[in-house]
């Protein structure tokens, strides 16, 4: 599998595409800068995962959902998988072509509509989280509110956040619930940071499934 590397380009109709995670999006542009000349595009997921630092099941449901949104085609012959970009659903970035379908998209485009987009979505939505589901996400969310109201702290920008999540991923060893053990621990000490689980000889580190994170909501509550 060849190419003349140069980056890729997620086009405007697919970067405002809401119904797609971040992930998806760089996905798509990399699976369309393979498609063409008879070229597919058939990394494997463990290589995809090796590359975004995602867990596997974020890749295995974002080419499902490509798939189903009718951006790709995907093929098994058994012993491997093609994925190509369907045709006419991604403009390309050729050399010099590629830029002028660009330029003639930005006039047809106003500029302030895009700069709207790009500056004033919730800053969120650029945070690619290590583990994909809804537990995750909500412990998580509960961790940012903890230090904003504790400590006067959030993140200033995407970059500082998604690097907090990387360690906090190196740090849960991959696991899941042990990283959202981890931010219930920080949630019930108010702590500001993130920290390897604590675990005396004679207690564990309590439970993993968030109802520590909702325990101390609920005293938050009545002490108020």
């Amino acid at each position: 599998m060849t190419r003349e590397f140069k980056g890729v380009w997620i086009p405007a109709e697919v970067w405002l595409d809401d119904r797609l995670s971040l992930t998806e999006k760089a996905l798509l542009a990399e699976i369309d800068s393979f498609t063409g000349n008879g070229k597919s595009f058939y990394k494997s997921n463990d290589t995809i995962v090796e590359e975004y630092k995602v867990s596997r099941s974020t890749i295995s449901r974002a080419v499902k959902h490509l798939s189903e949104l009718g951006y790709i085609d995907v093929v098994s012959d058994g012993r491997s998988r093609h994925i190509t970009s369907r045709t006419g659903r991604v403009v390309k970035m050729t050399s010099q072509g590629g830029q002028n379908e660009h330029a003639e998209w930005s006039k047809r485009t106003p500029t302030n509509t895009i700069d709207k987009y790009r500056y004033n979505t919730r800053k969120e939505e650029g945070v690619v989280m290590p583990y994909d589901s809804d537990d995750f996400r909500r412990a998580w969310q509960t961790y940012l509110d903890m230090r904003k109201a504790q400590h006067k702290f959030q993140y200033k920008t995407t970059a500082t956040e998604q690097t907090a999540l990387h360690q906090l991923q190196k740090m849960s060893n991959g696991s899941e619930a042990t990283a959202i053990a981890i931010i219930a621990q920080s949630v019930a000490w108010c702590w500001k940071g993130l920290f390897p689980l604590k675990q005396n000889k004679n207690e564990s580190t309590g439970p993993s499934d968030g109802s520590l994170i909702e325990a101390h909501l609920r005293n938050l509550g009545t002490n108020t």
